[in-house]
């Protein structure tokens, strides 16, 4: 299977460029690729911090793309759940992938985070 880097995503995703946006889009449309969740950490951090779009926004864009590509992403559900807290609290995108593994999966998430663990419900980091 192939992956795809941050550029490639985000050319895609933002339709900026030209000459790199329709070769991004060529490489996606149509074809099964993988997004590594390295790659799309990087790329909410990119579109938070130097596009400065807004949490909601990059929730939906992003969950929006995966659910009309054909995009592979590891751990889909999970993600997809975390993209969608991400939208709509204040926790980073690793915390709320996090979260969203915790739905998902029904799995235990440790943390000394205090906003993560307000998000799972807790009030320890259990044992």
């Amino acid at each position: 299977m192939r992956k795809i880097d941050t550029n490639i995503f985000l050319r895609y995703v933002l339709d900026d460029h030209a000459e790199l946006s329709p070769k991004a889009k060529k490489i996606i449309d149509g074809h099964v690729v993988e997004v590594p969740i390295e790659v799309l950490c990087e790329v909410v951090y990119v579109l938070t911090g130097y596009y400065e779009i807004d949490r909601q926004n990059v929730g939906i864009r992003l969950k929006r793309f995966f659910e009309q590509t054909k995009c592979a992403l590891p751990n889909r559900e999970a993600v997809l759940q975390g993209l969608e807290y991400f939208g709509t609290t204040s926790l980073d995108f690793v915390d709320c992938v996090l979260a969203g593994y915790a739905k998902i999966d029904n799995c235990m998430v440790h943390t000394f985070d205090d906003k993560l663990q307000r998000l799972l419900g807790k009030s320890s980091t259990g044992s």
